[in-house]
């Protein structure tokens, strides 16, 4: 009877721990929300040990390289966004700063790369969409400019210099309400933008009409 007795705890032993594994199958352990497989790899951790100190170098590269740019310097702006990158990998917002000084170089297929890598890491970085617009322009691909000009405003309605290309393009269309009305909204957001439409030559065709003079003046 002592020896029937154990052999039966033991049996029940084993069916209480199978009915508990069978329980726990398609489980994630860390939601408790069902999977299809419980052999499904969890996503990698985010990467949070970036050194700081490279960090800030990543950042004053960076700002050098903005500067450079804006001084139409594309060839040492690259160099100074290579820095930045390698100083900090995880830095997205220089890969589109590369990207658009390289498509200012004539490289376009590698410039488009890097702003989309940008937007690969960080979807919603309006300054990418914005860059992406002026890729595309460059190459008078004016469809998808537009498609990224207007996509930069949704995320940033007061971005002057998209209204400004948009007017750019309909004036170089010769769309010219649609390029008046785009025009108007970016001097309205900026007063500085009347100098530069008086100089450009997208609005050639457009500068003895009473309606542009009147934006311009």
């Amino acid at each position: 009877m002592k020896s029937s007795s154990g052999k039966i705890t033991v049996i029940a032993s084993i069916v209480l721990l199978a009915v508990l594994l069978v329980s726990l199958q398609g489980c994630n352990p860390r939601t408790g929300s069902e999977t299809e497989s419980s052999s499904q790899p969890l996503p990698p951790a985010p990467n949070t040990d970036t050194d700081p100190v490279k960090a800030a170098e990543s950042e004053e590269f960076f700002a050098q390289g903005l500067n450079l740019y804006e001084q139409y310097n594309y060839r040492e702006a690259v160099a100074n966004f290579d820095k930045a990158i390698a100083a900090n990998p995880a830095n997205f917002k220089v890969y589109t700063a590369k990207g658009i000084a390289l498509c200012y170089e004539g490289d376009y297929r590698g410039g488009l790369a890097l702003i989309q890598k940008t937007l690969a890491m960080n979807p919603g970085y309006v300054p990418a969409f914005y860059d992406m617009a002026m890729a595309y322009k460059l190459q008078n691909n004016y469809d998808k400019s537009l498609y990224w000009f207007e996509k930069t405003i949704q995320g940033d309605p007061n971005n002057t210099w998209s209204y400004y290309g948009i007017a750019t393009i309909y004036a170089d269309r010769g769309n010219t309400q649609e390029s008046l009305k785009y025009l108007k909204k970016a001097i309205e957001l900026d007063q500085a933008v009347k100098a530069v439409a008086q100089q450009q030559s997208h609005f050639a065709q457009m500068r003895n009409m009473p309606e542009f003079q009147a934006l311009v003046r």
